[in-house]
C-alpha cells in the first residue's frame, strides 16, 4: 500500500510539472496565449501607433518632432504624451520599442520558439539624417512646393524593421514590401518578453499601404 501511494504521488508530481512547463517556459514567465492583429492601421505618416502587447491596448499619437523639410525649414510639434503603457510602436512599416531589445531568430514557425532564446539582442538606434530608414513624416507639400518633412534623428529598432524587405520597382507602386515571416523575439526592459511574426504588409482587403498583420505571444515574468 505504501509503495502504491508513493507511485501515485510521483504521478501527480510529474503531471503538475508537465502542466507547468506548458504554461511557463523554462526561463520563467506566463504566456498570454497567441494573439493575432489583422490590418493594424499605421498608415498615417505623421503619427506613431503604440501597442501594449500584454493587454492589447493601442493608441495613435502624433510624432513629437522636430521635422526637417527638404526646403530647409524645421517644424517643432507640440509633444503629446502617450497615455498607455506600451511595448512597441509602429510608423507605417518602421517599429520602435519602449527600451527593449530584439533578436531575429531566423525561424518561420512560432511554435519552435518555446523559451527565451540566447543571441545578440539589439536595442533601438537613433537614425542619422542620411539613413535609408529616415522616417517620412509630412507629404502635404510634396505636390505644391515639392517639400517633404522627415523626422530628425528618430529612434527605431532595425531588427524589428527588418520584418519586411523593400524592393524598388522603378514604376508603380514604387516599392514592393514583402514580409520575411521571421519570428522576432522582444526582451522588454521590465523582464517580460514576447515573440512576434509579421505576415502581411499592406491592407489584406484593400491593398492600401501602411497596414500590418501579425501574430504574437507575450510572456509576463
Amino acid at each position: 500500500m505504501k509503495v502504491k501511494k508513493i507511485l501515485m504521488l510521483l504521478a501527480v508530481a510529474l503531471c503538475v510539472a508537465a502542466c507547468s512547463s506548458d504554461d511557463e517556459p523554462a526561463n520563467g514567465g506566463t504566456s498570454s496565449g497567441v494573439k493575432s492583429i489583422s490590418n493594424l492601421d499605421a498608415s498615417d505618416y505623421g503619427s506613431w501607433t503604440y501597442l501594449n502587447l500584454e493587454t492589447g491596448e493601442m493608441e495613435t499619437v502624433m510624432d513629437a518632432g522636430p521635422w526637417i523639410y527638404t526646403d530647409g525649414t524645421i517644424k517643432n510639434n507640440e509633444v503629446e504624451p502617450v497615455g498607455i503603457k506600451w511595448h512597441i510602436a509602429f510608423h507605417r512599416y518602421e517599429i520602435k520599442t519602449n527600451g527593449g531589445s530584439v533578436l531575429d531568430t531566423g525561424l518561420t514557425d512560432m511554435e519552435k520558439v518555446t523559451s527565451l532564446p540566447n543571441g545578440n539582442y539589439e536595442a533601438d538606434v537613433r537614425l542619422a539624417d542620411e539613413d535609408e530608414l529616415s522616417l517620412t513624416m509630412d507629404l502635404s507639400g510634396m505636390m505644391t512646393t515639392g517639400s517633404v518633412g522627415y523626422a530628425q534623428n528618430p529612434y527605431v529598432n532595425k531588427v524589428l524593421c527588418s520584418w519586411v524587405t523593400r524592393t524598388e520597382t522603378g514604376s508603380m507602386p514604387p516599392v514592393v514590401y514583402t514580409p520575411t515571416n521571421h519570428v522576432m523575439v522582444l526582451k522588454c526592459n521590465d523582464g517580460n518578453w514576447a515573440k512576434l511574426q509579421f505576415t502581411a504588409a499592406g491592407n489584406t482587403e484593400t491593398n492600401k499601404s501602411g497596414f500590418l498583420t501579425f501574430n504574437y505571444e507575450f510572456f509576463a515574468k
